[in-house]
């Protein structure tokens, strides 16, 4: 293993713009003094949000790490472990978000992968994911949870058996939880139990809130100093910062509101797809997949949806070619899709 220095970085919080005329830095100080200030005129704080999380998850503030989006976090990560190590095998399920592949790549990472198909979802178990990890001789695995866009989720009981075994193979384990909701709360407690673990979160899928880019991750602390060492000067902007902490100080307004939006929108969308004998899947995570199993029709779905401005996921990968993935963000939406694609059905 490399020798890696972790280098300390405290973060200074910003003086008060009200207290201070700061002539020592670029800021636009003629609101000195006022009431009101525009906070575009001021370099941002980061340490109120770190604060609010680790309120909101009852974590040690040393346990959170804030980045740009879930993007940031995984291309920290992979970069720390690309540092530390001189060699890296890397696991996964298939397909998932395009940048874990990509920063693999990037850093050097020996990729192995197991594909993930609504028909043998079933066969993936926890026999499965250990003899896959044994197997290749994995030092990192990612388990996305529910995984996307073919949805395989993971219990309690069972991401901690994962941890547990990760912990005894040596194995570092990052749990995404970028699907899951913001309110999803029991597998960040497994953080203070294994010390190979981190967990990564985000504002954008069941919150809906892609334009902040906020990510973070939960971890043990030296994990946490070891990425602070990679982390940008400024993580964030200020708009961003404000409105995520508006969002974990306000959960029951602003955050349980639209999961629950996506949730009913969800179970209306599997009754829809049932009533016209097409095969649906997904039942945590912010969106729906369906089965379409001639190629010419799901083009010609497509096509039409297009036109009538309703844009949908699918993918380039051959085993995503009879599929469709839709975001259930609201009920009413919802209905408008079902409206279009019985025009085109």
């Amino acid at each position: 293993m490399k020798e890696f220095k972790s280098l300390t970085r405290i973060r200074k919080a910003s003086p008060d713009p009200l207290k201070y005329l700061r002539l020592h830095r670029a800021e636009f100080a003629s609101t000195f003094k006022k009431k009101k200030y525009d906070f575009d005129n001021y370099y941002p704080n980061i340490e109120p949000l770190i604060k609010t999380i680790s309120k909101f998850y009852n974590l040690r503030k040393d346990f959170i790490y804030v980045g740009l989006g879930g993007e940031s976090i995984i291309r920290d990560i992979l970069l720390l472990f690309f540092l530390k190590r001189k060699k890296n095998c890397i696991g996964f399920g298939s397909p998932n978000f395009f940048m874990y592949r990509y920063y693999s790549n990037l850093f050097g990472y020996d990729q192995k992968e197991y594909q993930i198909s609504p028909d043998k979802i079933n066969n993936i178990t926890l026999k499965f994911i250990k003899e896959f990890i044994k197997k290749n001789k994995l030092n990192f695995f990612i388990l996305v949870n529910p995984s996307h866009p073919f949805e395989k989720y993971w219990k309690k009981k069972e991401v901690e058996e994962i941890s547990k075994y990760c912990k005894k193979q040596k194995v570092t384990l990052l749990i995404d939880e970028v699907y899951q909701g913001l309110d999803s709360k029991f597998s960040d407690k497994l953080i203070q139990k294994y010390d190979n673990l981190i967990i990564m979160k985000s504002f954008s899928k069941t919150t809906g809130l892609p334009g902040l880019r906020v990510g973070f991750a939960l971890s043990n602390k030296k994990i946490i100093n070891e990425l602070n060492t990679l982390r940008l000067a400024i993580e964030l902007p200020e708009y961003s910062i404000r409105k995520a902490i508006s969002y974990f100080k306000n959960p029951k307004k602003l955050i349980y509101p639209k999961i629950k939006s996506i949730r009913l929108a969800r179970e209306y969308a599997h009754k829809q797809f049932k009533k016209r004998n097409i095969k649906s899947f997904g039942h945590h995570g912010s969106s729906v997949t369906f089965q379409i199993d001639e190629k010419k029709k799901i083009n010609k779905i497509l096509i039409f949806l297009k036109r009538k401005k309703v844009l949908v996921s699918t993918q380039n990968e051959k085993i995503f070619e009879k599929y469709i993935n839709i975001t259930t963000t609201n009920v009413s939406n919802i209905k408008y899709f079902f409206n279009i694609l019985d025009k085109v059905l």
